[in-house]
């Protein structure tokens, strides 16, 4: 069995990657030209995505740490705060310059907000609490920040997109042990659809009665 809260690592691993391609494209766009119009798109996606996560834990982990570990919980919901203001920030930057400065200081405070819950929050939680209500916190998680059915086909694409096999591997066990059968069965063929043929055959192989 896979500790359920390694697939919550998972999906800061898309976001730090996302986040650091849109930073780079946002940059050369400042340096070379170009239009950031479809930047400004993919990182409203990309902040979509981080708000209904940062609700999710604000509901579902931020109370759980509050109980084995009084006074933390605070400290990152001020993160969650900065974040979202700098993500405002981006989006109503006057020009390439001004987006690219705001892109970065972007980047910098979600890279150090997810550093320091990957090495505090989740290990203490791992540590303190055991497997069984990891994964109730788990699915009331996934609960709050799961997109809508009709928009879950981009998350799937977003996701496997961004992460390698190892963390897509994680993910879909988590999600096998966690979901309902009918609900597993609408994502597996949106996974399969979500990664290459070499990722899906691993998959396959790694997770037995995937196919």
């Amino acid at each position: 069995m896979v500790p359920c809260l390694d697939a919550v690592t998972v999906v800061h691993n898309a976001f730090r990657r996302d986040l650091s391609e849109i930073d780079q494209a946002v940059y050369e766009v400042a340096r070379h030209g170009g239009d950031l119009s479809p930047l400004v798109v993919r990182l409203q996606y990309f902040g979509d995505i981080l708000d209904r996560h940062e609700k999710g834990e604000e509901h579902a982990v931020f109370p759980e740490l509050d109980r084995v570990a009084p006074l933390l919980a605070p400290l990152f919901v001020d993160d969650h705060r900065e974040m979202a203001e700098g993500l405002g920030e981006v989006v109503g930057a006057a020009d390439e310059l001004d987006a690219a400065r705001a892109t970065s200081v972007l980047h910098t405070h979600v890279r150090t907000h997810l550093a320091k819950e990957d090495t505090y929050l989740y290990p203490v939680l791992r540590d303190r609490i055991d497997l069984g209500e990891q994964a109730t916190i788990v699915g009331q998680l996934w609960g709050r920040s799961f997109p809508p059915d009709e928009v879950l086909p981009q998350y799937m694409n977003w996701l496997f997109g961004l992460v390698n096999q190892d963390d897509q591997a994680t993910i879909t066990t988590v999600w096998k042990q966690l979901m309902t059968e009918e609900i597993f069965g609408v994502c597996t063929p949106l996974i399969r659809d979500a990664v290459t043929t070499s990722d899906w055959s691993e998959l396959s192989r790694r997770i037995p009665g995937l196919t």
